[in-house]
């Protein structure tokens, strides 16, 4: 398993043991709270990992479908322990025959003939705090913070080669990076029925720093129906 992949494995355990120990004291009034609650969706991504290559001829496609899964564990009327999965998305860009410029902070690229590069981010998880406050009526708002945890390989394809960092790459991965970042959201909810609710929710996430060079940079807007257990 690569370093980077364990060092990710161990963030993640560490996640998890420590949202663990948050929540078990509260265990124990549990039944003066709200029940656990999940959400099924869907998610538009607005991914900006191939907008540095903007330029003459350079056609990109930034945007993508994804599936999003959450669930929340209250410790309080207002606030809660939210845990979540983005499934895996993807975009491209379609470079000309001789493009060429330093991508990923200083290192260079040049293409020989036309290609496309396109990045597949594996199912992304989520892990954080959800604050919603008290209110009357059916509307809900919240926010939420935590860390997202990603997984991102870069492949190129086409009849082209390209030159990425000194090395030439011809129908291949040429760089896999994984890592977390902390994101930050806000939402909405509309009650249909006692337990049962639609909600809209929209997610956002910049790398505070660069793993070999790739700053994650991200936009999620989802629509989801919700219900508590």
């Amino acid at each position: 398993m690569p370093n980077s992949r364990l060092k990710m494995n161990r963030k993640l355990i560490s996640t998890l043991v420590v949202i663990f120990l948050m929540i078990t004291p509260y265990a124990s009034t549990a039944h003066e709270i709200p029940k656990p609650s999940f959400t099924i969706g869907v998610s538009l991504i607005n991914d900006k990992a191939l907008d540095d290559l903007a330029g003459t001829g350079v056609t990109i496609n930034d945007n993508d479908i994804a599936a999003y899964f959450t669930v929340d564990y209250h410790v309080s009327p207002s606030l809660s322990f939210e845990g979540g999965v983005i499934t895996g998305h993807e975009v491209s860009a379609s470079l000309p025959s001789s493009a060429s410029g330093t991508w990923h902070g200083t290192k260079s690229y040049s293409t020989s003939g036309a290609l496309t590069i396109t990045t597949k981010t594996d199912n992304s998880y989520l892990f954080g705090v959800k604050y919603e406050p008290s209110t009357t009526g059916t509307l809900g708002v919240y926010g939420k913070a935590g860390l997202l945890f990603w997984d991102v390989d870069y492949i190129v394809s086409g009849s082209g080669t390209l030159t990425y960092n000194g090395s030439t790459y011809n129908s291949k991965t040429f760089l896999q990076v994984d890592g977390s970042d902390p994101f930050i959201g806000l939402g909405f909810s509309y009650e249909i029925s006692k337990n049962t609710s639609l909600a809209f929710d929209y997610i956002t996430t910049a790398s505070t720093n660069a793993i070999e060079g790739v700053a994650i940079d991200l936009n999620g807007y989802s629509l989801s129906w919700l219900r508590n257990f």
